[in-house]
């Protein structure tokens, strides 16, 4: 279907059937934004709505946005990552006719089966309150954390006892952003070591995010309590290694990885959490938002300049901290901690561990360097020259831990 110059969006038959509307925005079309609203009204609110943008019409993507579409392309179409995104809001619309409300007798029997269950209380462990049921599937267990994006939420769908995690944002506002997440996901799905997207539905107008849930503890909270071992360690970046390589070779620049983001199941693998505000460069658009956490940010990410080896930076933080339980930058506030990162050279690791191989200093510090061109170029790179200069890397001959993994089994 197409918006045209005049304005007219014409008929839409059989609407009930439709699982997402496609538009292509005329190059001299003109009050658009006042047209998608009186598409809305012909086939509902919540019906997925992508628009095709000419170049032309690039200024004002804002306004299309802000008038109800979820999402948009500027063409010309990419054959490879195009259909991904067409995709993630075809799944969406899917899922949503599935969320549709039944039939007036349908609804009706359900009111009478509630009520007769209310007075006789035999069900009323059934029962569940308001909010706590997310796209009248999945059930809300418990807070699992708040972010800057939104709440992470513990959830179960209870006729098969699946648990997952729902990622809620805040805002309606966030729909979008929420959208590219998952189409980002869907492109990584393929890897073991990356977060898997179940499905994406709708509650109370805010795109949800349903995700695996992944059973175990964050690095962070291993290496708080001095609880990983020396091969151990080594397995576990190798591990965040291959995920971080797997988004670069697709081009996507995770802009989080830090040990919060990371998970240790009981068998010891490793998952690579939280894509919610990783960027796909693929179209050649910079990473301009400032965004991350600031102790595993790249100086030029902290500028809103982000690119692929800004992710190598975070990945030469945490081998850094695996080598000697510290931070190559720290400081009282984050106004100082900024500064650090930005101007400050960091400490060699060696100064703080004597017995680090001067190979792996070499490998942390060239991660480290403060202009991008001088790191490696991405996840794979360094994972390569890595094993180059220290083979035995991953047999726990090289970063210092806790003990043996005779004592950590035992």
């Amino acid at each position: 279907m197409e918006i045209c110059q005049d304005g007219s969006i014409g008929n839409i038959e059989g609407a009930t059937d439709i699982c997402l509307i496609v538009f292509r925005v005329d190059e001299a079309a003109k009050n658009t934004e006042a047209e998608i609203p009186a598409l809305r009204r012909t086939v509902g609110p919540s019906l997925p709505l992508l628009l095709l943008i000419p170049p032309e019409q690039r200024p004002y993507i804002g306004k299309y946005l802000r008038a109800g579409a979820d999402d948009f392309w500027v063409l010309p179409l990419d054959e490879t990552l195009f259909p991904v995104r067409f995709y993630i809001l075809l799944e969406y619309g899917q899922t949503l006719r599935r969320q549709s409300p039944a039939s007036e007798d349908t609804r009706l029997l359900k009111r009478m089966l509630n009520r007769f269950q209310h007075n006789l209380g035999f069900f009323s462990s059934r029962l569940r309150p308001p909010g706590k049921i997310i796209a009248r599937r999945w059930e809300k267990i418990r807070c699992l954390g708040r972010g800057g994006f939104g709440e992470v939420w513990l959830v179960r769908e209870p006729e098969n006892t699946v648990t997952a995690v729902a990622k809620v944002p805040y805002s309606a506002r966030m729909n979008l952003r929420a959208l590219r997440a998952a189409a980002i996901l869907r492109r990584l799905s393929l890897h073991p070591r990356i977060v898997h997207l179940i499905e994406v539905v709708r509650e109370a107008d805010k795109i949800v995010l349903i995700q695996e849930y992944v059973p175990g503890e964050t690095l962070q909270a291993l290496l708080s309590r001095n609880a990983v071992t020396s091969a151990r360690k080594e397995k576990i970046f190798l591990q965040l290694l291959s995920a971080a390589a797997h988004a670069h070779h697709h081009r996507i620049m995770h802009r989080d990885i830090k040990p919060e983001n990371i998970i240790i199941t009981p068998s010891g693998d490793l998952k690579l959490l939280d894509f919610g505000i990783a960027k796909d460069l693929s179209l050649g658009e910079r990473s301009q938002a400032i965004a991350g956490s600031r102790p595993f940010m790249a100086p030029e990410q902290i500028m809103g300049n982000g690119c692929i080896a800004s992710d190598v930076w975070s990945l030469g933080v945490i081998l850094y901290l695996l080598s000697t339980a510290a931070l190559p930058f720290h400081a009282p506030d984050e106004v100082w901690l900024t500064e650090a990162i930005l101007e400050s050279r960091p400490v060699p690791p060696r100064q703080l561990k004597p017995d680090l191989s001067p190979e792996l200093a070499s490998v942390i510090l060239r991660c480290l360097k403060k202009t991008p061109s001088e790191r490696y170029a991405d996840a794979d790179a360094l994972r390569r020259d890595l094993l180059k200069q220290l083979p035995d890397f991953g047999q726990g001959r090289v970063l210092p831990g806790r003990g043996s993994d005779a004592a950590e089994k035992a």
